[in-house]
Formats: C-alpha cells, sequence, structure tokens
C-alpha cells in the first residue's frame, strides 16, 4: 500500500517537453493530503466499524438472551397452567372424595336415627302395653272391691234389717280410667 508520504517525496524524471514540475509538485501534495485523509477516514471506519462489529455482537447476544428467556418463559407459562389444571382436578376429587364421604355419613346417621326412632316406637308401645294392662288391673281390682263393697253393704243392710240404700256416688271403672289417662 502507498503511504502519502510516498506520493509526497515521489520523483518523476524529467523529458524534454514535460510537465511543469510546481504543478506536478502542487498535484502531489494535494493528492498526499486528500489520500491522507482517505486513510485517516479508513482507519476512523476500521475502529468505528469494530466497536459497532462488537456492539452488533453484544446485541445479538442480548437478542439471544431475550429470544431464551422468552422461550423459557413460555415454557413456565405452560408448566405453571398444567401444573394449575392437575391441582384443579386434585382439589375437585378430593372435594368429590369429601363429599361422598359426608354423603355417606349423613346416610349412617340417617339409618342409626330411623333405628332409634324404631327403638323408641317399641318402646313407648311397650309402656303403653304394659299401662293399659295396669289399667285393666286396676279396673278389675276396682270392680272387686265394689262388688265386695255391694255385699258388704247387703249385709249390713240385710243384719240392720233396712232398707237398702242407694249406695253413695260411685264413679264408674270406665269414668276412672279416663280420669287417669287425663291427669297423665
Amino acid at each position: 500500500m502507498i503511504t502519502p508520504l510516498e506520493i509526497q517525496n515521489h520523483k518523476f524524471s524529467l523529458k524534454w517537453r514535460g510537465y511543469a514540475p510546481e504543478e506536478i509538485k502542487h498535484f502531489l501534495y494535494a493528492v498526499s493530503e486528500e489520500f491522507e485523509n482517505l486513510m485517516e477516514q479508513n482507519h476512523n471506519m476500521a475502529r468505528e466499524l469494530a466497536v459497532l462489529r462488537e456492539r452488533l455482537k453484544d446485541m445479538e447476544s442480548r437478542d439471544k438472551v431475550l429470544k431464551d428467556t422468552l422461550v423459557t418463559a413460555q415454557q413456565i407459562k405452560v408448566d405453571i397452567s398444567k401444573n394449575a389444571e392437575k391441582e384443579a382436578e386434585l382439589i375437585i376429587k378430593e372435594g368429590q372424595l369429601k363429599a361422598e364421604r359426608l354423603y355417606e355419613n349423613a346416610r349412617e346417621e340417617v339409618a342409626r336415627v330411623r333405628r332409634r326412632a324404631i327403638e323408641v316406637r317399641r318402646t313407648r308401645n311397650d309402656i303403653l302395653a304394659e299401662a293399659e294392662l295396669m289399667v285393666a288391673r286396676f279396673n278389675h281390682f276396682v270392680e272387686a272391691e265394689r262388688e265386695e263393697a255391694s255385699e258388704s253393704d247387703k249385709v249390713h243392710d240385710f243384719a240392720t234389717r233396712k232398707k237398702p240404700s242407694k249406695p253413695v256416688h260411685q264413679k264408674s271403672t270406665q269414668q276412672m280410667v279416663k280420669g287417669l289417662k287425663v291427669q297423665h
């Protein structure tokens, strides 16, 4: 490569009727300065190109990082969505299992209450039957006592020879039983 100094210092051989040496000197000086400017511009542009290439390399690196980050973020989003769906399904299944357990417990409780109600009805019916039996025995006892009292009154009347008097107002057995039921 030719340098500006070589252009300036270049000597041409003289020939007869050649060019004016001062003009050539001035022209070479101008070309040398222009060439020097161009070389400086070329050098500056080379430095600038190196800086731009470095920046481009840095930007490409950042672009790759951003693309990788975007791909990773999209994958994370997909993973999160899948995990959320799985978790939602799991929660729903757990809820269904709890609901089934609660339903089964409720059914068992209803069955237990029904059995208890049947037992209570049986006990009540047994108590009522015993009470009816006791009332019947009591009625029988009262009737027997009345008959005995009536016989005793007859014997007494016979012994005193008076007319049989009417017995003191006594309630019938059925009225007494009704009175007992009302009181209870």
